[in-house]
């Protein structure tokens, strides 16, 4: 029986990671007093960094076949990438701060899931990889309660940067307990020879989830087999969502601070629509299995649709209780549509990959949704520091159709409301 305890140390920095979730908006707008451009920058220039990050350590991992010091360089590397935060004065320490912590941080990324593999048989890789998922979002959710608890007993706007200290301590009790529990694996595996599902439990981009296995290579090597046309149109399609996605949720806090909400409400917003994202990733499968992927997609899609289209009311609402109370349920039910998406798209892909193309098709869909991020960061900002909030989840709703509109028409193998599909997990 595999000894599995080192997944408490993920938990931990998954801990770590939540608890820092709803503090971009939080940081740029509350403490340096900046706007939602700035927001917007600091969500794209953080997305950005980790993308070479993650395929880097990655390369470099399967490179000299050791996962161990990637685990310790990317947790004791966080942790001492936020303590210059409390010297923060301006926007641009801030944004090299976050930079710094994505380069180091992403280092444990790659290897969290290809290790778990290395040391569990074939036959239970599909649970092994729901429950690590699990516990990840798990962590996120007691992250951002703990969050919520540290901002409302510490509710003064310069407090803000020791929550990023509070942050790096978890990173470092994580990074002790990696050392402790971690043995490197007896095999080594080719992560590009795996056939595995990998699900992203919580939507945010910030920090990629740890349950990533394929990344696209820096040495250009790959295996001689090209991806299906379909399913490349399918990958730039889901990033185009991704990217509609973003233009929406960047921007939303901000709006929610501006209309009065202290630090806790914005905490408890993160939160709930976090353990909204991961009760619902364990229904997500069956329900996916039950109506077909093409129709849970399709139905989750229409959903924020018809949800951003509805929000571009709220900046217009004369009660700012009733605005609050209205954006932080919109925020919060929000979360419990990605895992349907995620699960549906990430299904499509793997399903419609060859065993020889799977691990290249994974690794374009994660690599894209990160392209797809950064865009929707960079935009979302322009867009409403330009023309509002209103105009901003307008433009979000009517490119997600667009998106949706494309991906019903390239979708092959199901017809809508009328398939039933088994996952291959």
């Amino acid at each position: 029986m595999p000894d599995n305890r080192w997944f408490i140390s993920y938990l931990m920095s998954s801990m770590a990671s939540g608890i820092t979730n709803p503090m971009i908006p939080l940081f740029v707008v509350v403490y340096l007093h900046s706007n939602v451009f700035f927001v917007g920058l600091a969500s794209a220039v953080s997305s950005a960094a980790s993308v070479p990050a993650l395929i880097f350590w990655g390369d470099l991992s399967d490179s000299v076949s050791k996962r161990k010091i990637f685990v310790l360089i990317g947790f004791f590397g966080a942790f001492v990438s936020f303590l210059p935060v409390v010297f923060v004065r301006d926007i641009y320490q801030y944004l090299a701060i976050l930079i710094a912590f994505q380069v180091v941080a992403m280092a444990s990324v790659p290897v969290s899931t290809i290790m778990l593999l290395e040391q569990n048989d074939r036959s239970v890789w599909p649970q092994i990889i729901s429950k690590f998922s699990m516990t990840s979002g798990i962590g996120s959710v007691l992250g951002l309660g703990l969050g919520t608890a540290l901002i409302t007993f510490y509710y003064r706007p310069s407090a803000l940067p020791y929550v990023y200290i509070v942050s790096s301590m978890i990173y470092l009790i994580a990074g002790i307990m990696a050392l402790k529990f971690i043995h490197e694996p007896s095999r080594n595996l080719n992560r590009n020879a795996i056939p595995a599902n990998t699900f992203r439990v919580i939507e945010r981009t910030r920090y990629f989830p740890t349950a990533v296995i394929h990344f696209m290579r820096l040495n250009g090597k790959n295996n001689g087999h090209r991806l299906d046309r379909n399913l490349v149109m399918f990958i730039a399609m889901t990033a185009f969502l991704m990217f509609g996605f973003q233009l929406f949720f960047v921007p939303y806090p901000v709006m929610v601070i501006n209309f009065g909400a202290n630090n806790t409400l914005i905490f408890l917003m993160y939160m709930f629509n976090s353990a909204f994202s991961t009760v619902s990733f364990i229904f997500s499968g069956r329900i996916v299995e039950r109506i077909g992927g093409k129709t849970a997609l399709f139905l989750a899609v229409t959903a924020r649709i018809i949800i951003f289209g509805l929000s571009a009311l709220i900046p217009g609402l004369t009660s700012k209780d009733i605005a609050i109370i209205s954006a932080v349920g919109i925020y919060s039910f929000l979360g419990g549509i990605w895992s349907i998406i995620s699960v549906s798209q990430t299904n499509y892909v793997s399903r419609n990959a060859t065993q020889q193309t799977r691990g290249k098709a994974i690794g374009l869909y994660n690599s894209l949704l990160g392209v797809g991020q950064i865009f929707g960061g960079l935009v979302s900002g322009e867009v409403t520091t330009l023309f509002g909030y209103s105009a901003d989840y307008l433009m979000a709703s009517t490119v997600i159709t667009i998106g949706m509109i494309i991906i019903l028409k390239i979708y092959r193998g199901e017809k809508l409301f009328t398939a039933r599909s088994r996952l291959s997990v």
